[in-house]
């Protein structure tokens, strides 16, 4: 189980909707199989009941996957924002462990909050206008049924929503795959 923490801006433009962001990348968490997401609301209330508005450090974000029973905390922060055809997004995505990484079958120990850092750090700008994330983008529309409009794959270009949930996927699914790659190495490949 996973805790989505509410997006940060950390771009320059004021359009940016973090909670709605918030939302799409918790959905697209839950488009991939045995994944599953504390409730955004739920954590918001948990945050408010803390006095805070925002994970911003470490330490906040383990303690927040603590706090719901779930695996880890995924902080995102949007870097570059340009909604405009074609569209620019830069997000960086911090995976915060409520665990260490397991080295045999016992539950590993909780580590200490101090000195915190994410297990997993990735950061990439989408750019829709290079090939290599059109390509990607187009992949993406296929699976979703992107022929389905009049505008076919070009609709998650268009549509401001649809291209930030292509983002969130994209990045989400590599973390997902290098967390799956940790735990099913031999104790001496795991990497932090």
């Amino acid at each position: 189980m996973l805790v989505v923490a509410p997006v940060l801006n950390l771009s320059n433009s004021p359009d940016v909707d973090t909670l709605k962001i918030t939302d799409l990348i918790a959905s697209e968490c839950l488009s991939f199989a045995n994944v599953s997401v504390v409730p955004v609301n739920q954590v918001l209330a948990e945050l408010v009941r803390q006095g805070r508005t925002s994970v911003e450090a470490p330490a906040e974000a383990v303690e927040l996957a603590r706090v719901f029973g779930a695996d880890a905390t995924v902080v995102v922060g949007i870097t570059e924002y340009r909604p405009y055809d074609p569209p620019v997004i830069g997000l960086v995505l911090q995976y915060y462990a409520a665990n260490g990484p397991r080295a045999d079958d016992a539950p590993p120990d909780p580590p200490p909050l101090s000195g915190v850092r994410p297990r997993w750090q990735l950061q990439r700008v989408f750019n829709a206008a290079d090939e290599r994330v059109l390509e990607e983008l187009k992949d993406f529309a296929d699976k979703r049924e992107g022929d389905r409009s009049p505008y076919g794959w070009r609709k998650y270009v268009k549509a401001q929503e649809l291209y930030v949930r292509y983002c969130g996927w994209a990045l989400i699914r590599t973390m997902l795959a290098l967390e799956a790659d940790e735990w099913t190495a031999e104790p001496s490949e795991i990497r932090s």
